[in-house]
This record gives C-alpha cells, structure tokens and sequence, in this order.
C-alpha cells in the first residue's frame, strides 16, 4: 500500500481552501501548475527515465523568461492562486533566472504559492535567501545521497530559520528494497523495473481512474503542455503556450475527452495505457467539479 508523502499531506489540505476560491470561475481552474524548466539533470537515478543518457540526454537549454511571463499575465487574469510547481523531467535549480522567474510570480501573483522540488545539490545559504527572497513558499529537497548530506541540509534549514512547512527533506536513498523512500511508479511506462530487480504486477491498461488531468497541468521548457507530470515519454502533448492561451488548453476538448475516459475507468488511451500512477491520493474534489460541470 502506498504511504502518503507530507507534499500529498500539504497538497490536500491546500485543496480544502483553494477549492472554495475558484467557485464563481466558469470551469475548474487547476490547482497547481508544474514547470519543466531545464533541459539538464546532474543526477541519473535508477528509477528515473533519465538514468538512460541515450534517451534523455542532457541539453543545455531552458524556459525563456518571455514565455513565462505571457504564461504569468494570462493566470493574472483569473488573479490566480493555485500552487506554482518547478519540478518536471529535470534539476530545476539548473534555470540560470530561477530568482528572476519567482520574483515574476511575486509581483503579478502574489497570492499563488510558489514550490521547488529539487535534489539539493546545488543549495547553499546565498541561493536559499535568494529564493525566499524573490517570493518562494516551499521548497522540497530529495534526498539522493547520504547522512553527510541530511545534516548539512538541516543545518542550513536551521541557520535560516526555516520552518518544516517552508522546507521539507524527503529520503530518496533507501534502496530498491524500500522502493528508495518513494511511492515508486513506471512514470506513464516511461520506467523499466527490471533495470533495479523489481517486476510490474499490474494488468495494463488498469481500470481505474486518475485525478491528475483533473487538478494538474504541465508545461515543458518549449512550450509544449501535457496532462500529467508523469507522462515522461511526453505521449499526449495537448497544446502549446507559445501558439495560445493556458486557460484555453486547461478547458479544450483533448482535455476534456481525457478527463471523460478517466471518470469512467477508462485508461485505453496513450499515456495512461501504460501508467501505474495512482492518482487518488489528491483531487477528489476536482473530479467531482469536472463531472458536474460536463453534465
């Protein structure tokens, strides 16, 4: 059985308010947007599709600010204030404007909230100050490494009186027995179990629904926007923000028809035929607006 990480924990219980927030709009608005902001990992972990450098090689390439900013005016249209996510396929603290792109955020949403899940690598004092400063909420640091690592990083919580709700670090160097400390997935089938000893028991396709599409959309450093931030193999590109508007790919009808089959159970088509996410740990709330409001 799944174990519920604190970010599913912080995700639900911001849910709770977020929902009464968007009400009066005329469609469900997502409650987080994810952002794949770099072409490049320093790391190759086993359980991640990047640990092939052939497929996924490292490209020195990034978010332009320009995109991002048409990005921030159209959410300044609804005054957004979901949860703002830097994350995706890659080391997001590799963005050579990370600070400039929150300070983005900062003044034009300033009630949406900000989060970076990053491997910790590169944090220091002067980065983390930079970051908070510039407007950042949350920041998640996968542990990759050892206790070497833990103690500085909570060293460096410590000496900038950093709470546990502003800074969070997970284990993610437990081992193939433990599942490394995560709820381990096939990332939309993008991951082979076999090359770290474990075996898929699922049937594919599972019958069983998915909240991502419901609550969450993607957007990768070109532009290009996906369902869900596990489709790694990037199977079902639903648009792109350089040729229109967020919220008009969120409510089109690739959206639509995606959110349909998986109110039903249906997970036939790409990519979530192949896909052992389970995607009811967050948005139940939002796949019972999305189903009153196709009605």
């Amino acid at each position: 059985m799944d174990s519920i990480d604190i970010k599913t924990l912080k995700v639900n219980e911001f849910h709770k308010e977020y929902v009464k927030r968007i009400l009066n709009l005329k469609f469900p608005i997502f409650s987080i947007i994810e952002f794949n902001l770099h072409g490049s990992c320093n790391r190759r972990c086993a359980f991640c599709p990047r640990v092939d450098e052939e497929l996924w090689p490292n490209k020195d390439e990034e978010f332009s600010i320009e995109l991002f900013t048409k990005i921030i005016n159209e959410l300044k249209e609804i005054n957004y204030s979901g949860r703002i996510s830097f994350s995706g396929f890659s080391e997001p603290t590799l963005h050579s404007k990370l600070p400039q792109i929150l300070l983005l955020i900062k003044n034009n949403l300033p009630d949406s909230f900000p989060e970076i899940i990053t491997n910790g690598d590169y944090l220091n004092e002067k980065k983390l100050n930079e970051f908070f400063d510039s407007g950042l909420k949350f920041i998640y640091v996968s542990l990759y490494t050892n206790k070497q690592t833990y103690d500085k990083l909570v060293k460096l919580k410590k000496d900038l009186n950093l709470s546990d709700y502003q800074f969070s670090i997970r284990p993610r160097n437990l081992g193939s027995k433990n599942n490394f400390g995560l709820n381990l997935n096939n990332r939309a089938g993008a991951v082979d179990y076999s090359t770290f000893g474990k075996k898929i028991e699922e049937k594919f396709p599972l019958k069983q629904t998915c909240n991502y599409p419901m609550y969450t959309i993607f957007v990768d450093y070109n532009g290009d926007t996906l369902i869900c931030p596990n489709d790694w193999d990037k199977r079902k590109v639903i648009g792109n923000v350089n040729k229109d508007h967020i919220l008009n790919i969120w409510n089109n009808e690739q959206f639509k028809n995606v959110r349909q089959r998986l109110l039903n159970k249906d997970r036939n088509a790409k990519p979530c035929e192949k896909c052992n996410v389970n995607g009811l740990h967050v948005g139940k709330e939002f796949s019972n607006m999305w189903q009153k409001f196709y009605k």
